[in-house]
């Protein structure tokens, strides 16, 4: 499988240092769900510009990882730097 951005939820599972998302795309993200298929690992998601937005590091215990944003998180473009192993779907509004 590859990184699928067409529909809801972006559906992330290759790690890439290069924008998964362009700048200048604007969204705000509800929910995050990680799905791992080991029992450890790291993600770290960011905007283009390298800021941090979400950060996950696993224990032996958490295989599924779910989060909800009430406000949303802003991103202006996408990077995912670190995704050791599994599946991050991100729930996604357009907003320009």
């Amino acid at each position: 499988m590859a990184n699928d951005l067409t529909g809801n939820p972006w559906k992330i599972d290759t790690a890439t240092a290069v924008s998964a998302a362009a700048s200048g795309i604007y969204f705000d993200v509800h929910d995050i769900i990680l799905t791992s298929a080991v029992a450890s690992g790291a993600t770290v998601v960011q905007d283009v510009n390298g800021n941090l937005k979400w950060e996950w590091t696993g224990a032996a215990a958490e295989q599924s990882f779910h989060n909800h944003f009430d406000p949303p998180i802003r991103f202006n473009g996408l990077t995912v730097p670190t995704l050791t192993s599994g599946t991050l779907k991100l729930y996604v509004k357009r907003t320009r």
